[in-house]
């Protein structure tokens, strides 16, 4: 939490740092080098504990899915296919969560700050968000579907390669290419129309900030960081989206055989 809220005001410091200079002072610079310090501790803490905690997850978690699936005397494709695609669930949790984390945080505190910069670039900020989750809601059962039939070719992976049989391997591998291209290419389609949004948003924000006849240099700078900062947001969510959903079909996987389906 300390670290999001730390990185949220980045750029608020950066613009201290800024104004002092041009006003002959070095205080804004301490500033902002202490708080490059504060991150780097509290970041290097946090990674430090979180590899610990999941591989301990991780351990525990597989071995108990490997012992399940021998009970149910599953194939040895499938057992190997679901401990990777767990893997999967466990690098998501303590790679993606603390980031998505800092996402949400660094996306409200970055609106917060640009509506009391500027409230035009504020709503136009906020369109784009909406936009971004109109259509990614829509793509929301296409990508599920997907990733399902991905899953489903993973699964059948070691058997094919037991077969021996180079057609079938062939054909195996091809079938895995095919939707992971198709998962890319739902992703690109997305991509391109929120990134005219986008486009449009950043455009706006340094046209009417720039011409503000009120707003100091430091405080122009502040302002297109923000804005930077909640194009890059708005862009990673969507991809924390799609792998929640793949994430959601995984766990149904993982699920099953504890549920006795």
């Amino acid at each position: 939490m300390f670290e999001s809220v730390s990185l949220v005001a980045f750029p608020v410091v950066i613009g201290w740092a800024v104004d002092d200079l041009l006003n002959d002072s070095g205080a804004g610079v301490l500033k902002l080098g202490g708080l490059c310090l504060v991150l780097l501790f509290v970041g290097a803490a946090r990674r430090f504990y979180d590899t610990r905690a999941y591989a301990h997850i991780y351990r525990t978690v597989a071995d108990e899915v490997v012992a399940e699936e021998r009970r149910r005397q599953s194939p040895l494709s499938t057992t190997s296919a679901r401990v990777s695609l767990f893997r999967e669930f466990i690098e998501f949790l303590e790679e993606s969560i603390p980031a998505l984390l800092n996402e949400f945080i660094g996306l409200f505190g970055t609106l917060a700050i640009i509506a009391l910069i500027d409230l035009r670039v504020f709503f136009a900020c906020l369109g784009a968000a909406g936009f971004t989750t109109g259509v990614y809601w829509l793509s929301g059962g296409r990508i599920f579907r997907l990733n399902q039939g991905m899953n489903d070719e993973t699964e059948k992976q070691v058997a094919v390669l037991e077969s021996g049989d180079r057609a079938t391997v062939q054909h195996h591998f091809g079938l895995l290419a095919h939707w992971q291209i198709r998962l890319s290419d739902l992703e690109t389609g997305n991509y391109s129309v929120i990134w005219l949004a986008l486009s449009a948003v950043v455009i706006y924000t340094i046209i009417a900030v720039a011409t503000s006849a009120t707003a100091t240099m430091g405080q122009v700078i502040a302002a297109v960081m923000y804005v930077f900062g909640f194009v890059e947001a708005i862009l990673a969510f969507p991809l924390y989206y799609a792998q929640l959903i793949r994430l959601r079909e995984i766990a149904g996987r993982l699920a099953a055989p504890f549920s006795g389906k």
